[in-house]
């Protein structure tokens, strides 16, 4: 019982996360950068679980932004598996014009919490690729804080 009132929680929190999550566009932002993290990587969602609820725990202090950040990239890795409008190459695509419309996200581009994901993947080929990842968002990053000065 407990287990269908989440679901149907989760359901409508995410159909309707742009009128309860503050700043929902900033959460998809960060949201995206796991996402893309993981969904490249092909291996199941499971693995990253833990480590990405610890990560949510440690940039949002309510439970509820944690929860909805968590979720908000089991959507995006979903999505990217399904192939139907996402792939980890669209995703990466969206980050980066976001970082056009946003520039400030850069700062959330945070290496560390990508390294961490990165350490969850088993599969060599996946580390490689999830390794120029990071180095691609990280250059952004700075790319974008030195256009901000």
């Amino acid at each position: 019982m407990r287990t269908v009132l989440r679901k149907i929680r989760n359901h409508f929190f995410s159909a309707f996360r742009e009128i309860f999550v503050y700043h929902h566009t900033s959460l998809e932002f960060r949201a995206k950068t796991y996402a893309v993290m993981i969904a490249g990587a092909e291996e199941p969602i499971h693995r990253y679980l833990d480590v990405l609820e610890e990560i949510a725990g440690e940039i949002y202090a309510e439970s509820d932004r944690a929860a909805a950040l968590v979720m908000t990239v089991q959507e995006y890795v979903s999505a990217s598996g399904a192939k139907k409008t996402r792939n980890d190459q669209t995703l990466i695509y969206d980050i980066v014009e976001e970082l056009r419309l946003m520039p400030r996200y850069a700062q959330k581009i945070e290496p560390a919490h990508l390294r961490r994901l990165q350490s969850c993947t088993s599969e060599d080929a996946n580390k490689i690729y999830q390794e120029r990842i990071i180095e691609f968002l990280s250059r952004k990053r700075l790319d974008f804080e030195e256009a901000k000065r």
